[in-house]
């Protein structure tokens, strides 16, 4: 297998960490004294500089999630020089999503007129890019499909995110939520036999309870949640989740003599921070000068990070053909997954 296009479309509203500080203020002084108002805004400061933040994308008014999505979908195929009938598969991947069912590959195979494909989502938080990536490998593998597209449409700050705290003790689990951007990417996969992909998953479903978007039945299917979750609210305590997956990610990474002994020219992560990217780097005896991070310029776009990064460093010259690719990622769950190949 190998990746013949990305394509991408970020929203056109830029917001800064400023002004995710004023909206706070404008949001939440009904709720706060001026002195735990102060005492937020601080915090949330501190946290924008522990997490490295700075700029994420959102919807303008009168832009929908589709459109952007479509967007991502044709640039991959004009990219790739193909055409709807050239693709055999269709995977949905991500948080973002209209409806529980049908799948919601369903309205992107009818919008890009994949009339010769069949379709299907896979949902694992920010890890499902990951998680589709390995089963376009397998199906190329096996003769199953030549041509697969994995997409998604990762826009989700008016649905689960909120600036407005009623009280401070909220951070712990909000903070993360103002620091998602928007985005959509498309990625064509192609048969290629004599390329290689490794991937290494691990999972700790004991630590679902740090970071979910709980719906109305949450009851009758928890083992013990943290807080009363209020349904269709995006809940991470993110410097615990952080403080757990830190040395899982790294672990894994250094006990996986594959991935030790792997020639590597770039690496990228999951954008939920570059300073723990950074520390996974460090910790992981990893060579920092070869990360491509774009938090700081994007957000976390959930499943969209490692697409869009790859996307912007193809076009920016930075990820050339035949380089060697290395890709960690750490996943509400708790999910550490790595992947390792060459970018024929």
């Amino acid at each position: 297998m190998k990746i013949k296009s990305i394509g991408y479309a970020l929203p056109t509203k830029k917001v800064t960490n400023e002004d995710i500080l004023r909206d706070v203020e404008l949001k939440s002084s009904k709720y706060m004294s001026q002195g735990d108002l102060k005492k937020l805004k601080l915090k949330i400061e501190d946290l924008f500089k522990k997490s490295g933040s700075d700029v994420r994308y959102q919807r303008a008014e009168g832009e929908t999630s589709l459109q952007f999505g479509i967007k991502a979908g044709k640039e991959a195929l004009e990219k790739a020089n193909m055409s709807p009938r050239d693709i055999d598969l269709l995977l949905y991947v991500g948080v973002g999503r209209g409806w529980i069912e049908p799948a919601t590959s369903n309205v992107f195979l009818d919008s890009l007129k994949l009339k010769k494909a069949t379709g299907f989502d896979i949902l694992d938080a920010c890890a499902s890019w990951m998680r589709a990536l390995q089963m376009a490998y397998l199906y190329t593998k096996s003769g199953t499909y030549k041509n697969i597209m994995i997409m998604n449409c990762e826009f989700n700050t008016y649905e689960y995110t909120t600036t407005e705290f009623k009280n401070y003790q909220e951070i712990d689990y909000l903070f993360p939520g103002v620091t998602i951007g928007e985005a959509a990417t498309a990625t064509i996969f192609t048969a290629c036999p004599e390329n290689d992909f490794y991937f290494t998953f691990k999972t700790w479903g004991e630590k679902h309870n740090l970071c979910k978007i709980p719906l109305p039945n949450l009851k009758q299917y928890t083992t013990g949640e943290l807080t009363e979750l209020e349904p269709l609210r995006f809940y991470s305590y993110g410097e615990k989740l952080f403080k757990v997956a830190l040395p899982k990610i790294c672990r894994h990474f250094l006990e996986d003599e594959y991935l030790r002994t792997f020639n590597y020219d770039i690496i990228f992560s999951h954008a939920a921070s570059d300073p723990m990217t950074e520390k996974v780097i460090k910790l992981s005896k990893l060579d920092i000068n070869k990360a491509y991070n774009i938090h700081s310029r994007c957000g976390n776009t959930v499943s969209a990070s490692v697409p869009l990064a790859m996307g912007l460093a193809i076009d920016d010259g930075t990820l050339k053909k035949g380089s060697n690719v290395l890709i960690g990622f750490g996943s509400a769950g708790f999910t550490s997954a790595w992947c390792a190949f060459q970018n024929r």
